[in-house]
């Protein structure tokens, strides 16, 4: 039987999961649907996603900022206060949107070129990458709408509306890709095309859903700046910001280099990544619950929660991380077969999903505990060691090891692993110091 704090953990931390598992859907359907296109349809993808979760942890930094300082006002009950949080975290959000939209339409060439895509996949990918990066405002959007609702508790509100997403996404994938009676389908456009609709619809149905719950329906008269709040939200996202953009930009640069291992590497690289995607998004779904569970702690200033909500988060995060990776090793030569034929793709993704399963515990760690340390005021410590972990060990262990050494794509993951350890050992020795996730 679980204590009490594991329980309020795992009542925050499912609806978050199933709501983060029908957002991945939407990748992993297109995955699915464009294999059947053909392995460069699969890379488009791919590279296109690359820079698509750069500016989702961008959004999700701001969110960050939004949900800490939100579900600390949400537990002190001062609902002007939380009211005037979304509003600044909305605005701040929107801006970063159509900013990287207009940057991802009007440098999309160059851009697919730093990731090592020229001729045929360029030309696949181009219009692809346009319409899905250029929708960043929605996608923005939803990240911080979603974020308000969870930081007052409530998660099944956006696994509802995500639910509803997925149904509608699925049908028009298959629509607009293959087509239906005398429409042909249009390939990898109608995938893009059925993403704009589907996150346009998800956007404006937390809209309103947002207009019944006290505590984040805004009003034309809260429409105004106050820039001390302001200026807080800011520094807080801005060493956040950075640390997601660290973690990505050192993606970028390794998976350009797994560009250029071939199209076979690549491919089994995109699938891997698809496939532990169910397990990441369990951690984030517990790292989630971890921020909300603390931020509410603090504000309603029951500090002796706090170390117990990030300690079953942790402990339910790793259990089920480790499982569900470990489950999909198993089952890789036949799960493997859902996306190609190809025997060099099943082999070298059932190598990396067993480096993966051994990893997830430090997986695990890195996530609850960048949630819990910000969630306690400080965005700075995961800041810095995200950049010496994702740069020091992970892009320059790609780089010596699977490139110049040619070790390939278990090297890669052997990396990202090392990465993961040497971060799990960092949070830790910060939590032996400060006793508390509270920052001093």
């Amino acid at each position: 039987m679980l204590p009490a704090p594991a329980k309020r953990v795992a009542s925050i931390a499912i609806p978050a999961i199933g709501e983060a598992y029908l957002q991945s859907l939407l990748g992993v359907v297109d995955a699915w649907f464009i294999a059947r296109i053909g392995l460069v349809a699969v890379n488009a993808v791919g590279v296109t996603n690359i820079y698509s979760l750069t500016y989702i942890g961008v959004f999700t930094a701001v969110s960050t900022a939004l949900s800490v300082f939100l579900s600390r006002a949400v537990g002190a009950k001062d609902f002007e206060r939380g009211r005037s949080v979304v509003w600044h975290g909305y605005v701040v959000a929107l801006a970063l949107g159509l900013i990287l939209s207009l940057i991802s339409v009007f440098f999309s060439v160059p851009l697919l070129h730093t990731i090592g895509a020229y001729g045929e996949l360029e030309e696949i990918a181009l219009p692809y990458f346009q319409v899905v990066l250029g929708i960043s405002p929605l996608i923005a959007m939803f990240t911080a709408q979603s974020a308000a609702f969870r930081a007052t508790g409530d998660t099944k509100t956006p696994l509802k509306v995500a639910l509803e997403m997925n149904v509608l996404h699925v049908v028009l994938d298959y629509v607009l890709i293959f087509g239906i009676g005398s429409f042909q389908g249009i390939g990898l456009a109608g995938a893009a095309w059925a993403m704009v609709i589907a996150r346009l619809y998800a956007m404006l149905r937390l809209w309103w859903k947002s207009r019944s719950m006290e505590a984040i329906r805004l009003h034309k008269e809260e429409f105004i700046w106050q820039l001390p709040l302001l200026t807080e939200m800011i520094k807080f996202a801005v060493p956040a910001a950075a640390e997601r953009l660290s973690m990505r930009l050192g993606q970028v640069i390794y998976f350009g280099l797994i560009v250029r291992m071939g199209i076979n590497v690549y491919a089994a690289h995109t699938i891997a990544g698809t496939l532990t995607v169910f397990a990441s998004t369990v951690g984030a779904g517990f790292a989630t619950s971890a921020s909300v569970t603390i931020g509410l702690a603090i504000g309603s200033k029951d500090l002796a929660a706090v170390q117990s909500y990030r300690r079953w988060s942790y402990i339910l995060s790793a259990a089920s991380m480790t499982s569900i990776t470990a489950l999909i090793c198993s089952f890789t030569p036949w799960i493997g077969r859902l996306f190609t034929d190809n025997q060099q793709v099943i082999q070298l993704l059932l190598i990396v999903l067993a480096i993966d399963t051994v990893s997830q515990p430090f997986l695990a760690s890195t996530l609850v505990d960048t949630s819990a340390i910000q969630a306690g005021g400080n965005s700075k410590y995961p800041m810095i060691v995200t950049t010496i972990g994702i740069w020091g060990i992970r892009t320059l262990g790609v780089y010596v090891f699977a490139w110049n050494m040619g070790w390939g794509l278990p090297a890669v993951w052997a990396s990202i692993a090392a990465d993961n350890a040497l971060r799990a050992v960092l949070f830790a020795r910060y939590r032996k110091r400060r006793g508390v996730m509270l920052h001093k």
